[in-house]
């Protein structure tokens, strides 16, 4: 029991660390943008990280505590297992609060996978890791930072032509607008239903599934089309106007991505700590037992405490030193990154949220111009990239040795 208790101990600190870090990713171009204080910013992000962690976070947790170290290799001595999963936490977190202190966007999936990987390959050697597995991983961190740079490269091209460059520009954005309302309301009630519904053991058949879906989708779309059409100029160009109405747009993007954030990288603080509760429940290292909610709860308490005690720190490098940002192009980024995120927690994916996010910040830099970016800042982040990998592996390595000869 003294080693669950501080495997949650551990977990906590992890959760906290990801919040206080991986908040910017969700929350930093809309208080860059200034649609939302950072009050308003933690309050949301916090609620959201919530929900997104208890309603759809048990996917890819079920990946992080099973599917990259084969367990069976540890079915003689379950013990091996339950330290290696509290150092990796312990490895990520220490890693994860460095980067933060220095404000850099670094992604706490590589942490978390990099210290498993390291402490499974002094204790098993390299036949014990599931390289597919890895590789599935690592490829959905080339792709999906990728993938989302493209929608957002294109959700800001369409805004661009269709709203920006037109002579109307307030016209358009009131008939576009309600459709990406829409959209937003309808991708995020599938992942509800589908996942979350799952995770408290009630099933809907994919009709009624849809149905809502798009129920939810015409009543937001509505409702953003109502608030368009009533909405009078107040500012000295229609294109300030646009970037006006859009803030409500952003903060809605912004709650999408944090429910987005809190359903995939609540894995990172719950995936070991799960696998140490299903080896005490059960004496073996067969991971049968379900992840409880009230772990994931714990998961999603973590993150919201890391947004409000530490978030501000990461929020500017994301929101204001890659590129611009206003309303618009902060409204095309989250919600791309969001879509990309969310579709891969579906999946069982976990992905680093900070590439997807800056991916999309710079898709919509990239539709402006190369020169709209900070190159000096990107290569920065990209560096601290390359470093969590191998410094998470060593840390995990380093603590593991020390515990084992603590509990041999």
């Amino acid at each position: 029991m003294t080693v669950l208790v501080i495997g949650i101990v551990a977990s906590l600190y992890i959760a906290w660390s990801i919040g206080s870090n991986d908040v910017a990713n969700s929350m930093g171009t809309s208080v860059a943008a200034e649609s939302l204080s950072f009050r308003q910013a933690v309050i949301i992000a916090g609620i959201l990280n919530f929900l997104g962690a208890v309603l759809v976070g048990s996917r890819v947790v079920n990946t992080v505590r099973k599917g990259i170290i084969n367990p069976n290799f540890f079915a003689d001595n379950p013990s091996l297992l339950v330290y290696g999963m509290i150092s990796s936490l312990l490895a990520a977190a220490i890693w994860i609060t460095l980067a933060t202190y220095l404000r850099l966007p670094v992604s706490t999936t590589h942490s978390i996978v990099g210290a498993i990987v390291g402490f499974g390959l002094i204790t098993v050697g390299i036949t014990g890791i599931r390289w597919s597995v890895i590789l599935f991983i690592v490829l959905s961190w080339i792709i999906s930072p990728l993938f989302g740079a493209l929608i957002s490269f294109v959700i800001f091209s369409i805004i661009r032509s269709k709203v920006l460059s037109t002579e109307t520009p307030l016209l358009s954005f009131k008939k576009i607008g309600p459709i990406f309302v829409a959209l937003t309301g309808m991708i995020l009630t599938l992942a509800v239903i589908s996942i979350g519904m799952r995770n408290l053991n009630l099933r809907l058949p994919l009709h009624m599934t849809l149905g809502i879906a798009l129920a939810v989708a015409g009543v937001s779309g509505w409702s953003g089309y109502l608030f368009l059409r009533r909405y009078r100029p107040t500012k000295m160009t229609q294109t300030e106007d646009v970037e006006e109405l859009c803030k409500p747009l952003q903060a809605m993007s912004a709650s999408y991505e944090a429910f987005a954030h809190g359903s995939n990288d609540v894995a990172n603080a719950v995936g070991p700590v799960a696998a140490v509760f299903s080896i005490i429940a059960t004496q073996s290292v067969k991971m049968k037992t379900t992840v409880p909610i009230w772990m994931l709860a714990v998961g999603g308490v973590g993150l919201v405490i890391g947004i409000a005690t530490w978030g501000r720190r990461v929020m500017e490098t994301i929101g204001r030193r890659i590129t611009e940002i206003t309303p618009i192009r902060g409204f095309a980024a989250e919600f791309s990154a969001a879509t990309t995120v969310l579709l891969c927690s579906c999946l069982g994916l976990p992905v680093s949220t900070t590439h997807v996010s800056v991916g999309t910040v710079l898709g919509v830099g990239f539709a402006r111009g190369v020169a709209a970016l900070n190159l000096r800042v990107i290569r920065n982040i990209i560096l601290s990239w390359l470093l969590t990998l191998p410094v998470a592996a060593g840390l995990s390595s380093l603590i593991f040795r020390i515990m084992v000869k603590i509990h041999p």
